[in-house]
C-alpha cells in the first residue's frame, strides 16, 4: 500500500480534532448554564485554544499566557479553577475575557501521564452562571476528559509523525533514494496496523480489487463441463474465474473480500465479461453458465450485458455472498431476462436455508445439488433421501437437477438411479481453459 494511502487512512480513522470536538459538544450539552466550551493545549509559554463549541468557536487559535490567566492557573496548580465574575477577578486575563465575552469561567486541568497538558474551559456570558453542582460535575469528569483529550493529542502526534514519514518518503523517492522507499512503506504499514488493523486489511483489499479492475487480463476463465447423464454429452460449461495475482487467493475469497469493501459488483461483472468474451468459441450445442449474486443480477449494468447475448445459450447461476431478502426486486429484475430465454440455476442447494428459499421464491430451471450432498451419496442413506426429495420436488415444479462435486464412479451410478439429469465434478472433467476443454472427448460409457 502506498504510504500516502496509509496517511489518509490514519487521518480518516484517527481524527483527534473530532474526538476533542465531541468532548466540547457533550460538555456544552451537559452544563446547562454554559454558553461555550474550549479545549486549550499547553506548552512552556502559554495555552492555545484548539477546539470549541458554542459562542467562542470563532476564537479558535486564541492564546493566553500561563502566568496571567485562569486557564494557566489551572494548568500550573492542577486544580479546577472557578471565576464567578471575570471583570473583578485578578486571576483572569481580563482583556481576553472581555474580548471573548466571558463573564463566568470554570477551568478544568487536563492531565496525561502525570503531566498537565491543557485545560477544558467552560464559560458563560453572564456573571455567577455556574453552581457548585456544575463545578462538582466538571471535577468528577476531569479524569475522563483528560484521557479523551490526552489520547487525541497523542494520536495527533502519531498522525503527524506518519505525515512526516510520508513526506520523507516522497522526497527520497523523488531524489532517487530507492533504499528509503521500502523502509518508509514498512514503517507506515506498521503504524497503521497498530492503530487500525481492520483498516489496513480493507485498504489492502481495495487496492487488490482495483488492480484487477484496472487490468482485466489478471482474470482468466476456466470452464468445467456439465454432463447430460442420459447421453454422456457435454451440455453446458460453467465459467469459473481465476486470479493471476500474488499472493494466491482462492476465487471465493476474492469475491468475499470484494463484497466486504463494496466492490463485489465490479469484480463479478468483470469475471462475467471475461467469460462472455469466449462464448463465440463454444460449440453451438454447449450452453454457458455464468455465476452472479443477487445484487449483481439486479444491477442495470448486468442486465444491459445479458440482453445483447443469445439468451437461449445462457444459464444464470445465482450465488450468494451475503444475506439477501429483496426477492420482489430480484424477481422483477430477472423477469425480462427469463422471458427472453435465459435460464436460472440455484447454486449450493442442500448446504443451507438460503438456497431453499431461493428455490421457493424464484422457481429456477435448474437446481444444483451441493457437493456436500453429493459426496458419499452412494454409501449414505440420508444423503440419498435428501437428493430423492429434491429430485421429486424438481420434477413437480418443472426444474432439473445438476449434481456438483462428483468425484467417484459409484456416485454417478446412484445419481442416475435417482433420476438426476446432469452432473459435474473432477471425476468427469476438471476446469480448464476453453481451448483445452474439447481436445479430449469425454467418455463416460464405463460408468453405466
Amino acid at each position: 500500500m502506498p504510504l500516502g494511502h496509509l496517511t489518509t487512512a490514519v487521518a480518516q480513522t484517527i481524527d483527534p480534532q473530532r474526538l476533542m470536538q465531541r468532548v466540547t459538544d457533550r460538555t456544552l450539552d451537559l452544563i446547562a448554564p454554559a454558553d461555550g466550551v474550549m479545549v486549550g493545549l499547553a506548552d512552556d509559554q502559554g495555552i492555545t485554544y484548539v477546539c470549541g463549541a458554542g459562542h467562542r468557536v470563532s476564537h479558535l487559535g486564541t492564546r493566553v499566557d500561563q502566568e496571567s490567566s485562569l486557564s494557566g492557573l489551572a494548568v500550573r496548580t492542577g486544580i479546577v479553577q472557578r471565576s464567578d465574575d471575570t471583570e473583578h477577578d485578578d486571576r483572569v486575563d481580563v482583556a481576553a475575557c472581555r474580548r471573548l465575552s466571558v463573564a463566568s469561567l470554570v477551568c478544568v486541568p487536563l492531565t496525561r501521564h502525570a503531566k498537565t497538558i491543557g485545560v477544558l474551559a467552560v464559560n458563560a456570558k453572564r456573571p455567577r452562571a455556574f453552581t457548585d453542582n456544575d463545578v462538582q460535575v466538571l471535577t468528577r469528569l476531569a479524569d475522563f476528559v483528560s484521557v479523551a483529550v490526552g489520547s487525541a493529542w497523542e494520536l495527533s502526534t502519531v498522525s503527524n509523525a506518519l505525515l512526516q514519514l510520508s513526506k520523507s518518503h516522497d522526497t527520497s523517492a523523488g531524489a532517487g533514494g530507492a533504499a528509503a522507499i521500502p523502509s518508509a512503506s514498512t514503517a507506515g504499514r506498521y503504524v497503521m496496523s497498530v492503530l487500525n488493523p481492520d483498516g489496513v486489511d480493507s485498504a489492502d483489499c481495495s487496492e487488490r480489487i482495483q488492480q484487477v479492475v484496472d487490468d482485466p487480463t489478471l482474470v482468466s476463465i476456466a470452464f468445467q463441463p456439465i454432463i447430460d447423464l442420459a447421453t454422456d454429452q457435454v451440455t453446458a460449461v460453467e465459467a469459473l474465474a481465476r486470479f493471476d495475482v500474488s499472493p494466491y487467493r482462492t476465487p471465493d475469497l476474492w469475491f468475499q473480500e470484494a463484497h466486504r469493501v463494496h466492490r463485489g459488483i465490479d469484480l463479478e461483472l468483470l469475471a462475467i465479461a471475461r467469460a462472455i468474451d469466449q462464448l463465440p468459441m463454444l460449440p453451438e450445442s454447449v450452453d454457458l453458465t455464468i455465476n452472479a449474486g443477487p445484487e449483481v443480477a439486479m444491477s442495470a449494468r448486468f442486465i444491459d450485458v445479458l440482453v445483447r447475448l443469445p439468451a437461449r445459450r445462457i444459464i444464470l447461476e445465482l450465488t450468494e455472498h451475503d444475506r439477501f431478502d429483496d426477492y420482489p426486486g430480484l424477481v422483477g429484475s430477472l423477469g425480462e431476462l427469463r422471458r427472453r430465454g435465459i435460464r436460472l440455476a440455484i447454486d449450493d442447494t442442500g448446504s443451507g436455508y438460503s438456497s431453499l428459499t431461493h428455490i421457493l421464491k424464484l422457481a429456477p430451471d435448474f437446481i444444483k445439488l451441493d457437493r456436500e450432498l453429493v459426496s458419499g451419496i452412494d454409501v449414505d442413506p440420508v444423503r440419498r433421501a435428501l437428493a430423492t426429495s429434491l429430485v421429486t420436488f424438481a420434477a413437480d415444479t418443472g426444474a432439473r437437477i445438476i449434481a456438483e462435486g462428483v468425484e467417484r464412479a459409484d456416485e454417478i451410478h446412484v445419481l442416475r438411479d435417482l433420476g438426476v439429469s446432469f452432473a459435474q465434478g473432477y471425476f468427469l472433467a476438471r476446469p480448464s481453459p476453453l481451448d483445452a476443454l474439447f481436445e479430449t472427448k469425454l467418455e463416460l460409457s464405463h460408468v453405466h
